[in-house]
C-alpha cells in the first residue's frame, strides 16, 4: 500500500491509473527544495508511446464525508474573504488556492517537458452542491482565480460529478480480475465480482 495515502488519494489514483490509463500514479509528493512543505496528495502520469506526449495529473483530494472541507481560520485577506461570513469556508478556499499555487510550480519545476498539466480538485461531498452556496461559489471562484493566475484549468470533481467517476471505476473492476498493484481498484474487484450465495 503508498505510503501515507488515504483511501480518498487511492481511489483517485485508482481511477486515474485504470479509467484515464496512467501508468505512473504517485500520492503524497513532496517538493525536494529545501524549506517548501508543499504536498501533492495525487500526480498521475500518462505518457503516450505512440506519439511521445507526457500528460501530467495534479490532485487534491478531501475525503470528508460531512461536507465540510478544511476547518480553521483564514491566515490573510483575499478573494475567498468574498464568499459567505464563515471562517471555515474562507480557510477551506484559501487552504486550497495555497495548495494549487504550490502544486502549480512544484509541477512546472519537476516535470517542464510535459506536454500537458490536469489540475483537478475531488471531494465525495461538498456542503451545498445541489442547491448552491458560498462554499461551491467558492469553489467556482477557485477554478477562475487559479486559471488567471496560472493560464491552467482547474476541474472541480465533486458530489455528482465524483459519483459518476467512481462508478466509470466500479465499472471498470466488474469482471476484471487482475492484479494491477492498486488496494482502492483491488477492493473495488472484490466487491463487484461476488457471486450470489446461490451460483
Amino acid at each position: 500500500m503508498p505510503i501515507n495515502a488515504g483511501w480518498g488519494e487511492l481511489l483517485v489514483g485508482a481511477y486515474h491509473q485504470r479509467v484515464t490509463g496512467c501508468e505512473v500514479v504517485s500520492y503524497n509528493n513532496r517538493s525536494d527544495e529545501p524549506g517548501n512543505q508543499m504536498e501533492a496528495d495525487v500526480v498521475a502520469i500518462d505518457n503516450d508511446r505512440e506519439n511521445g506526449n507526457q500528460d501530467v495529473y495534479v490532485c487534491e483530494v478531501v475525503t470528508h464525508l460531512d461536507g465540510g472541507l478544511y476547518s480553521g481560520t483564514p491566515d490573510e485577506d483575499g478573494w475567498w474573504m468574498e464568499h459567505s461570513n464563515t471562517s471555515s469556508y474562507h480557510h477551506s478556499l484559501e487552504t486550497l488556492w495555497r495548495k494549487f499555487k504550490d502544486d502549480h510550480a512544484y509541477i512546472e519545476e519537476a516535470f517542464p517537458k510535459a506536454n500537458s498539466y490536469s489540475f483537478q480538485f475531488w471531494a465525495p461531498v461538498v456542503t451545498g452542491w445541489d442547491r448552491g452556496g458560498a462554499l461551491i461559489d467558492g469553489l467556482g471562484r477557485l477554478s477562475e482565480e487559479f486559471e488567471k493566475e496560472t493560464g491552467e484549468e482547474l476541474e472541480i470533481i465533486v458530489n455528482a460529478e465524483y459519483a459518476s467517476r467512481m462508478e466509470d471505476l466500479r465499472q471498470k473492476a466488474d469482471g476484471d480480475t487482475s492484479d494491477y498493484g492498486s488496494p482502492a481498484f483491488r477492493f473495488l474487484q472484490i466487491l463487484e465480482n461476488l457471486k450470489p450465495a446461490d451460483e
